[in-house]
C-alpha cells in the first residue's frame, strides 16, 4: 500500500502566490536600487535594516508610533486600531522591530488575500479572468502599497474573506470579518451593503424571517467600530475624532461631483500633475466600470464599490494642491472592479493595461521610496 501523498495546494493558490513572490521581488528590487542609486536622508528613518527601509514611508510612521505608543496626539485617530495591534502582535510573535513586523504583517497578509481573492474570482468567473484580474491588481499605480507599511493588504484581505464568507452563506463568520474591517478602516462598514444584498438573495420570500436573522448579524460590525467611537470618546472627548482629525490633512466634507470638478479646475490649470491626474481618473473608472459592467457583477458587488469610491470622493483636500489626495490608493481595495475590467478588456488591451499601469507602480514607487507624496 502506498503512502498517501503530500498535500498539493490547488491551482489558484499556486498561481496566486508565485505572482505575489514575483510582485514583491520585483518591487523590492526596483526598491532597493532607487536608493542605492539616490541616497535617502533628511527624514524620519526607520528602526529597521536598510535592504527592508523603502517599504515604510509616509503613513507608515504614524502606523509604527501607534503601535509603539498608542494614540500619541489627537490626529492619529484618524488611523483605525486593528492594523497597529497586529504590528504589536507580530513584533512580540517574532522579536523583531516594530517597522519589520508592520512590513511582515503587510507581506503575509497581501499573500493571504490574493489567494483567497484568486479563489474567489475562480469561482465567479473561471480560470482565464480571475488570472487576468490577478494581473490587472497587482498592476495597479498604487499595488505597491499592498507590501508596504500600510493597512491596505490587511483589509483587502478581511473584505475578501468576508465575500467569501458571505457568498457561501456562513453569515456570522462574514460579519465577523466585516467587524474586524470596520476597526481597520472607517468604510470598513460599507462591507454590509453585499452582505445585506446577498441576504436578500438568498431569501425565498423578500424580508422574511431567515432574511432578518441574517440581517441581525450586521450589529456585530455596528458594534465593533461603535466601541472605537467610545473609546475615542473617552480618551478626547469627541467619538468622531478620525473624522474631526481629517482636516490635518486640508480634508473637508462635500459632495462627490463638487471635488471632482474641483479636482479637474486643478488639472486644467496644471496643479500636481501627474498624480493628480491618476487620482481624478481611477475613481472616476472605476464608476465608468460598475456603471458598464455586462452581467459579471452581482448587485451586492456593485453597491460596494459605488459608495466605496464615493466616500473617497466626499472628502476632497482644500486648498492642498492633491485636491483628491491618495485616491487612487483609496479606491484599490474595492476589489470587483478588476475582474469586471478584465472581463471587458481583449488580449492586446488588456496587456496594454498592465504594462501602462505597471510602468506607472513603478514611477510612483521610486517616488515613494524616495519620500516624493505617491498617495
Amino acid at each position: 500500500m502506498q503512502p498517501p501523498s503530500a498535500y498539493s495546494p490547488p491551482a489558484y493558490a499556486r498561481f496566486a502566490a508565485r505572482s505575489w513572490l514575483l510582485s514583491l521581488l520585483a518591487v523590492w528590487i526596483i526598491g532597493i536600487v532607487a536608493i542605492l542609486i539616490a541616497p535617502v536622508s533628511g527624514k524620519w528613518v526607520p528602526d529597521v535594516a536598510w535592504i527592508l527601509s523603502p517599504f515604510a514611508r509616509w503613513d507608515s510612521a504614524w502606523y509604527y508610533r501607534i503601535a509603539a505608543f498608542g494614540y500619541f496626539r489627537p490626529a492619529a485617530y484618524v488611523f483605525f486600531p486593528l492594523y497597529p495591534l497586529v504590528i504589536d502582535a507580530v513584533r512580540m510573535v517574532t522579536g523583531t522591530t516594530h517597522v519589520a513586523a508592520g512590513i511582515i504583517a503587510s507581506w503575509a497578509a497581501d499573500l493571504a488575500a490574493l489567494v483567497l481573492l484568486a479563489r474567489l474570482w475562480r469561482e465567479q468567473a473561471g480560470e482565464h479572468l480571475m488570472r487576468r484580474a490577478l494581473f490587472l491588481l497587482l498592476a495597479y499605480p498604487s499595488a505597491f502599497f499592498l507590501v508596504a507599511m500600510y493597512a491596505e493588504s490587511l483589509y483587502l484581505l478581511l473584505s475578501v474573506g468576508a465575500y467569501l464568507l458571505m457568498r457561501k452563506g456562513r453569515w456570522g463568520w462574514s460579519a465577523l470579518l466585516i467587524a474586524l474591517a470596520s476597526v481597520e478602516r472607517a468604510n470598513g462598514i460599507l462591507l454590509l451593503l453585499p452582505l445585506l444584498a446577498y441576504a436578500w438573495e438568498a431569501s425565498s420570500r423578500r424580508f422574511d424571517g431567515a432574511f432578518w436573522r441574517r440581517a441581525l448579524w450586521s450589529l456585530l460590525p455596528v458594534a465593533a467600530l461603535g466601541a472605537y467611537l467610545v473609546f475615542s470618546y473617552f480618551k478626547v472627548g469627541d467619538p468622531i475624532e478620525f473624522v474631526s482629525q481629517q482636516a490635518t490633512w486640508y480634508r473637508h466634507f462635500t459632495g462627490g461631483g463638487f471635488a471632482l470638478g474641483y479636482a479637474l479646475i486643478h488639472i486644467f490649470y496644471g496643479q500636481g500633475l501627474p498624480l493628480s491626474i491618476v487620482d481624478l481618473a481611477m475613481p472616476v473608472l472605476f464608476l465608468l466600470v460598475i456603471a458598464f459592467d455586462r452581467g459579471l457583477l452581482p448587485l451586492a458587488d456593485k453597491l460596494y464599490v459605488f459608495f466605496g469610491v464615493l466616500s473617497t470622493l466626499v472628502d476632497p483636500s482644500i486648498p492642498n494642491g492633491f485636491v483628491l489626495m491618495s485616491a487612487t490608493r483609496l479606491v484599490m481595495p474595492y476589489f470587483p472592479v478588476f475582474l469586471s475590467v478584465a472581463d471587458h478588456l481583449k488580449e492586446n488591451a488588456w496587456r496594454l493595461a498592465v504594462v501602462i499601469m505597471g510602468a506607472l507602480q513603478i514611477f510612483l514607487w521610486v517616488s515613494y521610496t524616495h519620500w516624493l507624496f505617491a498617495g
